[in-house]
């Protein structure tokens, strides 16, 4: 009996090191729910609940029966476009029949029974990403990865790489590579995109006319995916009523 606890304990030991608590480090806010907005504000989606002091429990929905034809045909894109958009040549990537219907998972927003949408919350590694993830990369990027969730109805599979070029100045073209390995259940899975290499681009300045200015652009990601929140995510909060 002594040493079914001792291997009891050791098992409980064990598990809480393999299974990190997840929590956001800046939350200010009283405990609430995890919501996505994928399929329009009028039908959110509970994915769990963030405590008092910032613990995030993750409780994605079992079953999807509450998606109508409806919401199908209005927030539901092809596979191609939900997750190779930005790619060359994104439509002829996938066969018809891998084509899947899918949705991006959009921000994890934080509702309360007073306000359905206090604040949001980033994924990234490095909480330096945030600014750029806002800015839309009109700043530098930097090495880390960023996060998002996407949503696809049947099992998804890819491994392969795709070009995505972007032409700021006329003799300048930025060539950016993504490398996909993908494996997605149905329902929410979490994707990350991993910035291994950046480059300096000249890009026309928002600001003034006529100017050049020098921004770091990335020109290699590495596309993965899982089931479960990544070990190395940084949570960080952006609130708007605090």
């Amino acid at each position: 009996m002594k040493n079914i606890l001792i291997l009891l304990t050791l098992f409980s030991i064990q598990m809480s090191m393999a299974q990190p608590l997840v929590k956001v480090e800046n939350h200010t806010l009283n405990a609430m729910d995890l919501v996505l907005f994928s399929f329009g504000m009028d039908q959110p989606i509970s994915i769990g609940t963030i405590s008092n002091t910032g613990e995030l429990h993750f409780n994605f929905p079992k079953d999807y029966n509450f998606l109508t034809d409806e919401v199908t045909a209005n927030y539901m894109n092809d596979a191609a476009y939900t997750l190779f958009s930005k790619c060359d040549n994104f439509y002829d990537m996938l066969s018809e029949d891998e084509n899947i219907k899918s949705a991006v998972g959009g921000y994890i927003s934080l509702s309360s029974k007073d306000n359905p949408y206090e604040g949001l919350l980033f994924m990234v590694t490095d909480e330096n990403m945030v600014p750029w993830l806002e800015s839309d990369g009109a700043i530098d990027a930097i090495l880390g990865s960023y996060f998002e969730l996407v949503y696809v109805e049947s099992e998804f599979n890819y491994q392969g790489d795709c070009s995505a070029t972007v032409t700021y100045t006329d003799d300048d073209p930025l060539v950016t590579t993504y490398s996909y390995n993908l494996h997605l259940n149905p329902g929410f899975n979490f994707i990350e995109y991993k910035i291994e290499s950046v480059e300096e681009q000249n890009i026309p300045s928002m600001y003034e006319e006529n100017k050049i200015d020098k921004i770091k652009k990335p020109t290699k990601i590495a596309v993965s995916s899982s089931q479960s929140s990544a070990p190395n995510a940084k949570w960080i909060g952006k609130y708007f009523y605090n």
